[in-house]
This record gives C-alpha cells, structure tokens and sequence, in this order.
C-alpha cells in the first residue's frame, strides 16, 4: 500500500483518512479492532494524524456517518484556496511549492490548536494535538442517544485511588464496592440525561506488593471486552491529591502501557478526595507535585478534573461527559 501511495508524488498523509469499513461485522469496539491490529496498523493510522472514520453497512446509520465523515472534511480544509487551487494556476512552479509548504505549516499550526477543557469547572485553552486518537470522533458509527453515541468509561489507578466511588458517582448507584478491594474487572451501565455511559471498574496497582502485578496487567488487557459493543471507549485515570512522585509516575506509565501506546490519547486524570485541597487550587496543588505529575498531564493533553464524591456535586460528571464528547 505504502508503495502505491508513493507513486502518487503528492504528500497523501496530510489530506487521509482511514474509513473502516463493514464495521457491522465487527463483535468487538473497534478501538479494542485497532489495539488488536498491532502495529501495522497503527503505523498507518499514525501517518494519517490518527483521522479515521467508522462505515456501517446498515443503511439507518449512513446518513449519520456520512454526515459526520464530511464534518471531518470540513475540519481538514483551509480557510482559503488550497494548494490544488495554487497548482491549477501555476503548475509545478516555485510559488506553487513554496505556497504548499506554508498551507501545511498553517495546517500543523491548526492541528496543534487547543480545544477547551473543563478544569474545576472553569473552561480554558490547552494546547493539545487536535487530531490522532484524542480527538479523532472515535464513536462515529456507534448506538446514538440524543444523537450522541455511547460511551464506555474505564477507570484506572492504584489501589485505593477512590476509582469505585467515582464510578458510582458516574452512574448514579451503588453498582461498585468501595468498601473491599476490587479483585476483578466489573461494569455497570447508566443512561444520563444526554448520554448513554458504561462505567468499568478495574483492579488497583500496588507500591507495596498488596496486589498481584500480573492479574492486574490481565484485567487491565480484558477491561476493553466489558464495554458496550460499538462505543465510544475512553479511560479515566484515578490519582488521589495526596503525594505524587517519581515512583508513582513510572507505576502509572508501565501499567497504563499494557493497553497500548495511544492509550493516553483517550485518557482524562480525575484527581480524587478533592477535600483535601481545602481552599488550594488545584492549579496549585499540580504545581507543588512538580515534573512528575505534570509529565502524566502532558501525556493526558491536560485533561483533568477534580471530583469530590462526598459533596455528590454531579456538575463534575457533566463536565467529564462533555470531555469526554471532545475525544
């Protein structure tokens, strides 16, 4: 394929998407398909700024996904003329060339625009990568509610990190025990005002040897098994306020490894037991915790919230769903 490409002497990358087609056919999410592909593919979806599209057989959902497939044009296509316009008039010259070289800078300069994020509820410019897996609409083609597709949740963190009290918070019940150790993944479903959400709990890593290293790498791997087939799948990484340093950041990154590279892409930190900030910002708190923390944040596109399970504020869960809609 990449030799067919080539032969077209045009920079193809810059203007792909991959569309996934027969999706239909699938049993299985197709972000679990990609993992699954290994890294054929993902080389693939990597020279293509992660952009891809999902295309049903069923003609109920086509309307939806060719309109949503157009969308995703119109995000690619600048604001003037392109350098196919450029050529027509000057084929081949040196004004053509040159003009395409900053058409694609521009490009990699919208690419690298910030998207707003919600931060205690206050929303703000980040600079993260606008295409790739964070942002790519990763649910096109799934079972819509509202015209919104579902979405499936995974919680991840360390033992302890107050991962079954945020799910319950998510879903509204008591679906996760909170009170015993989490030896298993489990998931539970919820349907919210505009979303239709599948919350999975998963088993803690340990510092100290209180959980066995390789069960919760192998419930890690099965968590993608247990969402809603055809849905929007993301993570969210549980992180206490309390201390965060270099050795929780190595833990975090050799275990959130074991689901793939482009993991982090779809990942939003909900930092947890936000009393104990007790006035602080958590602007602050980030800033006392140093380059560990914020080496996770920047691998998160600085995605991040705070939740406080003891006051049952649910404007948190609505800011992560809305997150969570951008991915």
């Amino acid at each position: 394929m990449e030799f067919h490409l080539r032969l077209q002497q045009v920079p193809l990358w810059h203007r792909t998407i991959v569309l996934f087609t027969h999706v239909d056919k699938l049993d299985e999410p197709i972000q679990r398909h990609i993992w699954r592909q290994g890294r054929t593919l993902q080389w693939l979806l990597d020279r293509c700024g992660g952009r891809y599209h999902i295309m049903s057989s069923y003609s109920s959902e086509s309307q939806f996904q060719v309109t949503e497939l157009l969308k995703m044009i119109q995000k690619m296509l600048p604001s003037a003329v392109s350098p196919t316009e450029i050529q027509r008039t000057h084929p081949g010259s040196d004004v053509s060339r040159r003009w395409e070289q900053r058409w694609y800078t521009k490009q990699e300069g919208i690419e690298m625009m910030g998207i707003n994020h919600m931060h205690d509820g206050n929303p703000r410019q980040t600079p993260i990568k606008a295409w790739g897996w964070s942002s790519t609409p990763t649910g096109l083609g799934a079972d819509l509610v509202h015209g919104r597709p579902a979405i499936s949740l995974i919680l991840l963190g360390r033992r302890r990190s107050g991962k079954s009290s945020v799910g319950n918070m998510i879903l509204d019940k008591q679906e996760f025990r909170s009170n015993i150790k989490t030896a298993t993944c489990s998931s539970g479903h919820a349907q919210l005002s505009r979303w239709s959400v599948t919350v999975v709990d998963t088993p803690g890593w340990s510092l100290f040897g209180l959980a066995n290293p390789e069960t919760v790498r192998e419930e890690l791997v099965r968590s993608p098994s247990l969402c809603s087939r055809r849905s929007k799948m993301v993570f969210g990484l549980a992180i206490p306020l309390d201390s965060f340093k270099e050795k929780n950041r190595a833990t975090v990154e050799k275990y959130l490894s074991v689901l793939g590279a482009n993991v982090w892409n779809r990942t939003v930190v909900l930092f947890t037991y936000g009393h104990i900030l007790r006035g602080r910002t958590i602007d602050r708190y980030i800033k006392e915790k140093g380059e560990p923390l914020q080496w996770i944040l920047d691998r998160c596109g600085h995605r991040y919230l705070v939740f406080d399970t003891k006051t049952g504020d649910k404007s948190h869960v609505n800011a992560l769903m809305e997150i969570v809609d951008m991915l």
